[in-house]
């Protein structure tokens, strides 16, 4: 079991360059990348997207790369626009023109206009560059796995933790079926007896409608497939591949089966019990949004 939350950090070098990718990693019911990267490395997102799929399969990503030239090298070049540079020049002629003074240009007046001179860090990356990214993205791919595969040691032990203690809850309701039932029984002939008073009919037949009625109410079919679904779950706990989805889907179950033995509930103590149930689901559920 691995958690969709974490952190990785990759570095790889090449003789031009240091690399850096780090990654984040947070919830999500997709695979979704967002990447920050320099103009220079767009080409290569699809090539990053690849290696990602190997180690993730739902979460959202935020990929961070940085790239800094190492001691000596220059990765930037000065770019100089010259079609700019006579356009300001013939401006300054045209204003000394007009104005009949005499025109002194200096060619530090220009240099300081705006665009004239720019700094340009998107120089091409080398195929060695490029290597050396897919290495630094392949660290922080690993590095971010190992984080979220020991945060899911922690996810599995408290998702059987609360597993657990709803099973104990559905034994109780299974210890309290028994005195629903009496009650529902009670009631049921009360109130057919309230309606037919006065009236002659079968006792065999008021019997079998109680017994229609008590079948309608009783929660022995909810309890069969509350266990079914503890015990699946449990089955999907074990499994090494990733399981967030289908435990999502049983989380959703169990909430559902709970919730209609609530809805027949004629006890009390079996409501108690119910909304103690749906407390641990509720639980099992936020956990399980973690879960890849």
């Amino acid at each position: 079991m691995k958690s969709m939350t974490g952190f990785g950090l990759g570095k790889a070098q090449s003789s031009q360059s240091l690399i850096e990718v780090s990654l984040r990693a947070v919830n999500g019911r997709f695979l979704e990348h967002r990447f920050h990267l320099p103009r220079e490395f767009v080409p290569f997102e699809a090539e990053l997207k690849k290696i990602i799929s190997n180690f993730f399969d739902r979460g959202t990503l935020d990929i961070f790369v940085s790239r800094k030239a190492k001691a000596g090298v220059t990765l930037s070049q000065v770019i100089v626009n010259k079609d700019l540079v006579k356009k300001y020049q013939a401006a300054y002629q045209t204003i000394a023109k007009e104005l009949k003074v005499r025109a002194n240009l200096h060619i530090e007046s220009i240099a300081r206009m705006p665009d004239v001179i720019r700094l340009d860090d998107s120089t091409e990356p080398s195929l060695e560059e490029k290597k050396a990214l897919l290495v630094a993205m392949k660290k922080a791919c690993e590095s971010a796995n190992k984080e979220r595969a020991r945060e899911g040691k922690g996810l599995r032990s408290e998702l059987e933790g609360l597993l657990n203690s709803l099973e104990t809850e559905v034994d109780d309701i299974q210890s309290v079926r028994e005195e629903a039932n009496h009650n529902l029984l009670l009631r049921f002939e009360q109130k057919i007896k309230a309606r037919l008073a006065g009236v002659e009919i079968d006792p065999a037949r008021i019997s079998q409608e109680v017994v229609i009625q008590l079948e309608r109410s009783d929660i022995n079919e909810e309890l069969v497939r509350l266990k079914e679904h503890i015990r699946n779950y449990r089955e999907v706990l074990s499994l090494s591949e990733p399981m967030g989805k289908k435990l999502d889907f049983y989380t959703q179950e169990l909430l559902r089966e709970v919730n209609t033995i609530g809805s027949k509930s004629s006890v009390s103590k079996l409501t108690q019990i119910v909304v103690q149930a749906k407390t641990l689901i509720e639980r099992l559920r936020e956990q399980v949004q973690n879960v890849e």
